[in-house]
């Protein structure tokens, strides 16, 4: 079968591993977590030499083979020999100490949790570097991460996704973000008693940023450095990309941003763009 699709599911022990593979499960990915590395390279060669019907592979590939070197090492071959993508489950140090508190589970790298956890994040850091895709699961419940991962992943996999993000500063920045770009320099509608209720989606806010002096010149380089980011990242393989763009509370400005980026873009042909406004009800 030469059409084969792979994933490799990695990243942070209670970051979400095990319900992702569950999801890929539901997606139709044929998945088998923790094989011994040293035959995994045979056990893709026989999915490609033997009619099995099966079409799609998810690999959950994590710090339980013990040597990260050699982790890397074989994410790094399956990315490059077999176009695999990897998804790099995340989490903050905080979230995973409450989590394992919660579920009274052992680490597995060892007795003292937080001295696990901090070895796990330092020596996965070099694996999350090259993952086409890191998902933080900070403040996710198990519908949301499900919701997440349908949406980057239920569709053709070896295309390349740019996500446009709104947030609000005052709500912390996203931990998912490539890139950031804040744009509270722009005037703020919040301050316009007409517009205050209103949001980036509504014509008259969009107009009252848009007349702001400073708006067309920066639209039109940032329009330029996404399309040279993303065809540099096309050439080396990346699949994924995640633009945040921020002003303060994430309702009127940075939406204004996303939404006249998601139109820019389209006409530039760009065609693969998920949209998220992340704070525009808070």
């Amino acid at each position: 079968m030469n059409n084969l699709s792979i994933v490799i599911i990695t990243g942070l022990s209670g970051a979400g591993k095990s319900h992702a593979a569950k999801v890929f499960e539901d997606l139709g990915y044929y998945t088998i977590d923790n094989m011994p590395l040293p035959i995994l390279d045979k056990v893709i060669e026989l999915f490609f030499n033997i009619d099995s019907g099966v079409a799609k592979v998810a690999f959950v590939i994590d710090s339980r083979s013990k040597d990260t070197n050699l982790v890397f090492q074989f994410i790094k071959m399956l990315r490059e020999k077999y176009n695999a993508t990897s998804i790099f489950m995340d989490a903050s140090f905080e979230t995973l100490v409450k989590r394992y508190k919660e579920t009274r589970r052992k680490h597995p790298l060892g007795n003292d949790l937080q001295e696990a956890i901090k070895k796990e994040i330092s020596f996965m850091e070099n694996v999350k570097g090259i993952s086409d895709i890191v998902l933080n699961t900070d403040g996710k419940n198990i519908h949301d991460l499900t919701r997440e991962i349908v949406s980057i992943f239920n569709h053709h996999i070896n295309d390349f996704t740019l996500t446009l993000q709104s947030f609000g500063f005052k709500n912390g920045l996203p931990q998912d973000a490539d890139m950031v770009m804040d744009v509270r320099f722009m005037r703020n509608p919040h301050f316009d008693d007409g517009l205050r209720t209103m949001t980036g989606l509504n014509e008259e806010v969009q107009e009252y940023v848009k007349a702001d002096e400073n708006y067309d010149n920066f639209i039109l380089q940032l329009k330029n450095i996404i399309l040279m980011l993303i065809s540099l990242y096309i050439s080396e393989g990346k699949k994924y990309f995640n633009i945040s763009i921020g002003c303060t509370g994430g309702k009127h400005r940075s939406v204004t941003v996303v939404e006249d980026l998601l139109k820019i873009l389209t006409e530039n042909g760009i065609q693969d763009i998920r949209v998220k406004h992340r704070d525009i009800d808070k």
